[in-house]
């Protein structure tokens, strides 16, 4: 289904609250038009009914009715209304007028003033009112005039017809004033639009928009950010494949060159030696590109957002500890765990949070000395988790700490297994969880210390 542009949503977010309103005015108008027009109408009625009583008269002890014949004709002719009255004493004794009368007011009612009321008289609706005429003495007449609705009906139909006519026309007018200040109004969406739909893939520079509100200002700014942000992560994936090719350089040409020796050598032991360093070469291409694998993994975590669920950080550790067995038996290290008994949960997960937390221990455990001692402690403290591996190891100088999670940095060239790309793995994991990472001083003698910080499970989900 296509989704309506943002003219279309601003002109129906704009028209369809006015055009609720214009209705409701409509309405009103109309409502108020309708009134005024029957208060002219039964003032008419009323001033008729008054009319008529000034022709009622005590004579003799009896009430008459004295209106000439020619005024009555005069007074019942209309051209599209038939016009009854209806005159009677308060007994409901006849007078003049039509001989049936059409109700029987309440005289207690008509004493307070004249009394209108809507019925029908031979199957047509009429308006019809009320009035009594006193005549002094305790004598009075019930005067009682309809009319048909013949004149009352076009004239609302063209009241109606009038209001919504005059609003519509509004509204019409209303919605291009409106389609005009919104086609204004995003031009510069559009003129951004443009910029961005003509640019090659290659070309980053910031865009330029000129004249534009502070709302789109914002967008290019951001917009511009953005680029920025892409073009510092290009030139650092191009920087990292040239790091690869560096990586992968060396135990190459350490593999042709022991391959070539092997060639030349008729001695047995002499091509096993060569065979040997070949599988050690091998085998460090093959942890580099595992690193690397991870890394990349790790970086995708960060770009594609986790697939979150509560990780039991407690279950972590006590995992890679177990699969960490047999390095840490056979280094003669101890591990001493600081656990909380119960679950300590964070959202992220688990397989990445394992790799990061394998990667710190791993290390520790490598670079320990033979026989020595490696803490991790996890604990809650407010609102944070925090996993802490200390080591009492030869440590890590503090003018290397700064670039310590670069890729590729290694500050300890003694090893020769290590790649560099352990603790970036274990930064980018960590960023992808919405934690930190650290290295500090240790509080034991010597040795390294990582600190973790997680937000803990409330504040994350929230």
């Amino acid at each position: 289904m296509r989704r309506l542009g943002l003219r279309a949503q601003l002109l129906l977010l704009v028209g369809g609250p006015l055009f609720l309103l214009l209705l409701v005015e409509s309405l009103v108008s109309y409502a108020i038009g309708l009134h005024t027009a029957n208060q002219i109408f039964d003032r008419w009625l009323l001033d008729s009914a008054y009319s008529l009583a000034l022709e009622v008269q005590e004579d003799d002890g009896k009430i008459r009715f004295r209106a000439d014949p020619t005024a009555i004709e005069m007074f019942e002719w209309d051209e599209l209304d038939s016009v009854y009255f209806h005159v009677a004493g308060l007994n409901g004794e006849y007078l003049a007028g039509r001989p049936q009368a059409w109700l029987q007011p309440d005289i207690g009612q008509l004493a307070l003033g004249p009394v209108f009321s809507d019925t029908h008289i031979d199957g047509s609706r009429v308006r019809s009112v009320s009035v009594l005429a006193d005549l002094g003495g305790g004598e009075a007449a019930v005067i009682s005039v309809a009319e048909t609705l013949n004149k009352r009906t076009p004239l609302v139909e063209t009241l109606l017809a009038e209001v919504l006519g005059s609003k519509l026309a509004f509204f019409i007018a209303a919605l291009l004033v409106v389609g005009l200040a919104v086609q204004r109004g995003i031009r510069p969406l559009l003129v951004l639009g443009h910029e961005l739909a003509r640019r090659s893939s290659r070309d980053l520079t910031p865009i330029q928009v000129r004249s534009a509100p502070e709302e789109v200002d914002l967008i290019v700014e951001n917009t511009n950010q953005l680029l920025h942000r892409l073009e510092a992560a290009l030139d650092s994936r191009e920087q990292f494949i040239g790091n690869i090719s560096h990586q992968m350089k060396t135990p190459l040409a350490g593999i042709k060159l022991q391959a070539q020796l092997a060639l030349r050598e008729d001695d047995l032991a002499s091509v096993h030696s060569a065979l040997d360093a070949t599988s050690r070469a091998a085998d460090r291409m093959a942890h580099v590109n595992a690193q690397l694998m991870k890394l990349a993994r790790a970086e995708a975590a960060v770009g594609r957002g986790l697939q979150v669920e509560p990780v039991d950080l407690v279950e972590v550790v006590n995992d890679v500890v177990e699969q960490l067995h047999g390095l840490v038996v056979s280094r003669g290290v101890t591990v001493d765990l600081a656990l909380p008994p119960d679950e300590l949960e964070v959202l992220g997960e688990y397989m990445l949070l394992r790799e990061m937390t394998w990667n710190l221990l791993e290390n520790a455990v490598r670079y320990v000395h033979a026989g020595g001692r490696v803490w991790v402690t996890l604990e809650c403290v407010g609102q944070e988790v925090i996993l802490i591996v200390e080591d009492d190891g030869p440590g890590i100088a503090p003018t290397h700490w700064p670039r310590l999670f670069e890729r590729f940095y290694r500050c300890n060239t003694t090893n020769p297994e290590g790649c560099g790309l352990g603790l970036p793995i274990v930064r980018e994991i960590a960023l992808a969880h919405g934690a930190s990472v650290d290295v500090v001083a240790p509080e034991r003698a010597g040795g390294a210390r990582f600190i973790v910080v997680f937000p803990a499970l409330a504040a994350a989900a929230a």
